[in-house]
């Protein structure tokens, strides 16, 4: 099953998904605010119902609901319209036409395109070793190091650890 189906699936937890996909503070506050307010329904409403206001139980059961609306709807607007895989088609033009402008040397045109495919998927590990190629090429050894770094922390990551790792090795060599 897909990735994104998972995703999909997941979104019935608020805060699942958001942990799942790298969301970590985000899917936390999302899943900790839903619990709150759920335990604090069951509590008003059941354990100590004399301890709270009369309403309140009603009104936290409302805000665990709208709570948990809120994260699936979000989860659901971001599976169907932000996730990468919906993007694939135009991450995979963007990564030509930046190896390409990289072959011809236009190292601004190649990092421009480079950090739209980025934009539009974070942990893409091919993205990010073209970054770090891109930022040795023009001089900036420490984005250089930072974007080999991020590609190796990546799922697709550990087919450029060769690479990366001779890279970082030439960053570190002083120059002559």
């Amino acid at each position: 099953m897909p990735r994104r189906a998972w995703i999909g699936l997941l979104c019935f937890w608020p805060g699942l998904p958001q942990i799942w996909t790298g969301q970590e503070v985000f899917g936390l506050l999302l899943a900790g605010f839903f619990a709150g307010t759920m335990n604090l329904a069951f509590a008003s409403r059941w354990i100590w119902a004399d301890a709270f206001a009369p309403g309140s139980a009603d009104f936290f059961a409302v805000a665990a609901l709208l709570t948990w609306w809120a994260a699936f709807a979000y989860t659901a607007w971001w599976v169907w319209l932000c996730h990468p895989d919906r993007h694939r088609q135009e991450i995979d033009r963007l990564y030509r036409e930046a190896v390409d402008a990289y072959l011809q040397g236009r190292w601004n045109d190649a990092r421009k395109r480079i950090e739209r495919i980025l934009a539009m998927d974070d942990g893409d590990a091919d993205a990010l070793m073209q970054l770090g190629a891109i930022h040795a090429r023009t001089h900036r050894p420490d984005l250089a190091r930072k974007a080999y770094r991020q590609c190796l922390d990546q799922d697709g990551g550990a087919k450029w650890r060769w690479e990366v790792e001779r890279a970082l090795a030439a960053l570190d060599r002083p120059v002559a």
